[in-house]
């Protein structure tokens, strides 16, 4: 236990750097974070839906306003099916690695405007 411990701190001042001083008691926080052992990859479909959300993005871009009806069929569905259903009734696969490249054209483009500013 003390290893996990340890590890999950080591992490913490990783992440965190010098911008916060980590109290040794957080060592344990990560016991009290449910998805770590209840769900696992849970945390990979936030990566997931915001890499389809600027995938679709990148769409919108490339077709204008014929892209809002597709978009808003996609809203419609809300919860109640699978990504791969919904955005295939929408005429979009997602099977396709050009679909999640436009995601990565957008994420690119992101980060060139920011290395232009500093």
């Amino acid at each position: 236990m003390e290893e996990l411990h340890r590890a999950y701190l080591t992490n913490l001042h990783d992440q965190f750097g010098e911008v916060m001083d980590i109290a040794d008691i957080f060592k344990r926080e990560w016991i009290s974070i449910p998805h770590i052992y209840h769900v696992p990859f849970y945390c990979y479909a936030y990566s997931f839906g915001q890499l389809m959300v600027l995938a679709l993005y990148q769409q919108y871009k490339e077709q204008g306003q014929a892209f809002i009806p597709k978009y808003l069929k996609i809203l419609a569905y809300g919860g109640s099916a699978s990504p791969n259903q919904i955005l295939s009734e929408a005429g979009i696969d997602i099977s396709s690695p050009d679909f999640w490249r436009g995601g990565f054209h957008v994420l690119e483009t992101m980060i060139d405007e920011l290395e232009a500013i500093g």
